[in-house]
């Protein structure tokens, strides 16, 4: 075989084998989003991705693997809410940066909320891979909203309170909106205003921080 026809064989190969693992990690996004990491096999995976199953292991080493990716496809797949710090904190525009965080959160888990579900299920599972969302990802955006409290209080904009803590508190808030959206379903949620919950979050939080 030519030097060029072989080229040819591996541009054509390539495609297919990102394709396979893309349905690969679709399919238990699916899965693992409604029966658990341990509620879940290779073999159903396997199944609803219309692959062998030995293709899965050509993949990813193990299943703990096949969700790490997982779990690093829902992180890389779009700005995420450390977006709205990066961009506006030298704006010091305090409700546009809350507001903005407020927004990509809601945004984010309603549009995928698979997302929520994957990590509820690492979670109460007792695994390691809710530890690698904790550890890659929700400490990093604490640091950097508390980095941001830190500053403001610093510049007398925000009463001196605990920075990690009022991070949290603020997180808290949205994300104890999507969790209760979650578990108590449908109904629930087409009776809220997105726009109204997020500038009442706001409004609390800032005017509990705020230096009068």
């Amino acid at each position: 075989m030519s030097t060029e026809k072989a080229a040819e064989k591996s541009n054509s190969a390539q495609p297919e084998k990102t394709n396979t693992r893309e349905r690969i990690l679709e399919a238990a996004i699916e899965l693992f989003a409604e029966k658990g990491f341990n509620g879940t096999t290779t073999k159903e995976i396997a199944e609803a991705a219309e692959v062998n199953e030995s293709l899965i292991f050509r993949h990813f080493s193990t299943k703990r693997d096949l969700y790490g990716a997982i779990i690093e496809k829902k992180i890389d797949e779009e700005p995420g809410i450390e977006h709205p710090i990066q961009t506006y904190k030298d704006t010091k525009d305090d409700y546009l940066i809350f507001k903005s965080i407020a927004e990509r959160m809601l945004d984010k888990c309603g549009n995928d909320p698979s997302f929520i579900r994957l990590l509820h299920f690492s979670a109460l599972e007792g695994h390691e891979l809710s530890d690698m969302f904790f550890n890659t990802y929700v400490e990093y955006v604490d640091m950097l909203l508390s980095d941001y409290i830190e500053g403001r209080i610093k510049e007398g904009a925000f009463k001196n309170v605990n920075a990690l803590y009022a991070s949290q508190a603020f997180i808290g808030m949205v994300v104890n909106h999507i969790i209760v959206k979650e578990l108590f379903g449908e109904k629930k949620r087409n009776k809220i205003n997105n726009e109204e919950l997020v500038e009442t979050f706001v409004t609390v939080f800032l005017d509990g921080i705020k230096v009068k």
